[in-house]
């Protein structure tokens, strides 16, 4: 920069300035771009001191206030006192009544298990990860969807629920004898 005019030495030094801020007005910024944060979700479980926890505790109990109290009134024609709302009703009121939800007259019925498929029954996978493959039929879930193994040891399908929809059932039937299926919804 040695030998340069002053004016174009504070320009350079102005430009040099005017890009430290658009750098730091970048940083402060809370997304980098629309949708994406600059802060990772730990980060910003920090940064908002979210850790803390909120606070539960109770607040004192407040005396409740009496409806109305009794208020001095001065002249001689006015009785003395008065017997005024403490709290004054509100201004505004709903010019209708508010609407309540439509019922729904729909109800929840169990899945029908297709007649084709029965404990121990061969079935096709048609879609997932095991698709094309062999399983046998187990038992119904309270969900709907069927419980299937491969058995695991021999073609590699662990327990899984199906939809019956994707799957096709073969003739071929597996006697499962005394087994028993210990499997409930929520632990598949």
């Amino acid at each position: 920069m040695a030998g340069q005019h002053p004016r174009c030495t504070l320009l350079y030094s102005l430009t040099i300035a005017d890009n430290l801020l658009d750098v730091a007005a970048q940083m402060a910024r809370k997304e980098l771009i629309p949708g994406i944060g600059r802060l990772s979700r730990s980060q910003a479980y920090a940064q908002r001191q979210l850790y803390k926890g909120r606070k539960t505790g109770t607040a004192p109990a407040k005396p409740e206030a009496a409806p109305s109290k009794e208020v001095q009134v001065g002249g001689d024609k006015n009785g003395g006192t008065r017997l005024v709302p403490t709290s004054k009703a509100p201004r505004f009121y709903p010019a209708e009544d508010v609407r309540k939800p439509k019922q729904s007259r729909k109800t929840t019925k169990p899945t029908k298990l297709r007649d084709t498929i029965t404990p121990g029954t061969v079935l096709i996978l048609l879609a997932g990860r095991f698709r094309g493959k062999r399983v046998v039929f187990l038992k119904q879930l309270e969900s709907g969807l069927l419980l299937v193994t491969g058995p695991y040891k021999i073609n590699g399908v662990p327990l899984r629920r199906v939809n019956q929809a994707y799957v096709i059932t073969t003739s071929t039937k597996i006697d499962l004898g005394d087994f028993k299926v210990c499997a409930s919804s929520p632990f598949f």
